[in-house]
């Protein structure tokens, strides 16, 4: 049995056939009409022959059209008339008789045409039907693939949001460390996760400079011209800071003061808001074109909201312990604080950070000098020390007090070994033609120095930079 595609193909095929064959069928049967009425034909009666042909071409004119009907008049009439002539039979029948026949056969033939258009037009309405039913069979079919597809991709989602709601959780547990690095660290990758994103960063406010400081970076180099701070009124980070509000990339074509800072590095940017004051923007600075869409702009926000308890206690701790390892005369951390700097270095992924230098300034006669002047003066002639050293760098160091009292150390980003070696001769220069005043005596200090550096390529571990720079150290001695 067909089906309505089957039928449809075999309609059309029959009709392409037809139009094909229309000549030579017309022609064939009406030289067969011709020659049988021919033979057949009984003497006086004229009429008869005439008779089977004026029905065919009344046939094809049904059958073919009405230009196939009297062609077949034309052709059975001219095969009579030429056989019953070439056998002598009789005389040709009288031109009254010819222009009767003519007629009838011009008149059936019309008929007929009416007829066989009338029967065109039905078999068209059926085709057109079957058309229509044919289309409308495929788009249901179409219709059901997709709601098929749909339902398997709903299914699939909502396995993968199970999976993603686990993975979240894990993450945010990752992110609930009382070491801030770690914590920050932890967030920003769960941000890459759920995003994405090629390149991330973190930056806060620094109440000396008014502006905002790169508080670690992730993902892929964008450029030496790339500046750790960014200011309030120039950057999208800091128009995020001042307004509370998550900036989109979108946002800059709806907004002429936001495309006229640069948004170049810029696609998400969210606030980090802890004890309902904002200390931070994270930016999304770079993309893929797929993943930019309110859904990602929303599972940004709740990630940060779910870690603001966690990063709110790990900045919580590292206050406290801020607090204690500082200095009680010169207010300058303590070693524990240094070595967690070295640590960040250790566990920064963003290679914001070039090359960086450890400088350990060690006094000889630091017991004698305590016995004359006492603790607190020497202390604080380490950090005047520290601090008239720094002018000698470009890059602003970190000053600490050592873990023996006798010691202090300059911690000096950007700034690599050669760079280091220049600083510390310079150093030894201004230290040897450097006098002292402590009440009202001129001392002129001896310090030995040790240094030690880590570039890019390598990420060092905390205890090797400290062991290096104390080498050089106990070398001086011997």
């Amino acid at each position: 049995m067909y089906n309505i595609i089957d039928l449809h193909y075999t309609l059309n095929l029959i009709m392409q056939l037809k139009k094909r064959n229309i000549i030579p069928e017309t022609i064939i049967i009406s030289l067969i009409i011709g020659g049988v009425s021919l033979i057949f034909t009984v003497d006086n009666i004229f009429p008869s022959p005439h008779t089977m042909i004026l029905i065919t071409s009344l046939f094809l004119a049904f059958w073919h059209g009405r230009l196939a009907g009297v062609l077949s008049f034309l052709c059975a009439t001219a095969v009579y008339m030429g056989g019953r002539f070439y056998l002598g039979k009789e005389q040709l029948p009288p031109m009254d008789a010819l222009l009767v026949n003519g007629t009838l056969a011009v008149v059936l033939s019309y008929l007929g045409g009416s007829l066989n258009q009338f029967r065109l037009y039905q078999i068209d309405k059926i085709l057109t039907r079957y058309r229509k039913m044919s289309d409308e069979k495929s788009k249901l079919k179409e219709i059901s693939l997709s709601q098929h597809d749909i339902i398997r991709e709903l299914e699939e989602r909502v396995t993968r949001q199970r999976s993603s709601l686990n993975l979240l959780y894990d993450r945010i547990l990752e992110v609930d460390c009382l070491d801030t690095n770690i914590s920050i660290s932890s967030l920003l990758d769960t941000i890459i996760h759920f995003s994405e994103t090629s390149r991330i960063s973190l930056w806060v406010y620094d109440n000396l400079s008014s502006s905002l400081k790169l508080k670690m970076r992730k993902g892929e180099e964008i450029g030496e011209n790339n500046t750790d701070t960014r200011g309030l009124k120039e950057s999208i980070e800091g128009w995020v800071f001042r307004n509370n509000q998550l900036f989109s990339i979108r946002m800059a074509m709806d907004y002429d003061s936001l495309a006229a800072l640069n948004t170049e590095n810029s696609i998400i940017c969210c606030p980090v808001v802890l004890d309902n004051k904002i200390w931070g923007v994270i930016n999304l600075e770079s993309l893929p074109f797929i993943k930019y869409s309110s859904y990602t702009e929303n599972m940004i926000q709740i990630i940060i909201s779910l870690a603001q308890p966690a990063l709110k206690r790990a900045l919580d701790f590292e206050s406290l312990l801020n607090e204690e390892e500082e200095n009680e005369y010169t207010g300058l951390p303590q070693f524990t604080q240094l070595y967690r700097v070295l640590e960040r270095y250790k566990y920064d992924e963003s290679g914001t950070i070039n090359s960086s230098s450890l400088v350990i300034l060690e006094f000889q006669e630091f017991r004698e000098l305590i016995d004359k002047y006492g603790l607190k003066e020497i202390q604080l002639l380490q950090a005047q020390l520290m601090e008239e050293l720094s002018s000698f760098t470009k890059s602003k160091p970190e000053m600490f007090h050592y873990r023996e009292e006798s010691r202090v150390a300059l911690y000096i980003s950007y700034l690599d070994y050669d760079g280091c070696s220049l600083f510390c001769l310079e150093s030894l220069e201004f230290l040897n033609s450097r006098q002292w005043d402590i009440h009202g005596d001129s001392l002129k200090m001896e310090v030995n120095l040790g240094y030690a550096s880590c570039g890019t390529s390598e990420k060092m571990d905390p205890d090797d930079l400290l062991k290096r720079a104390e080498y050089l150290l106990e070398i001086q001695k011997i």
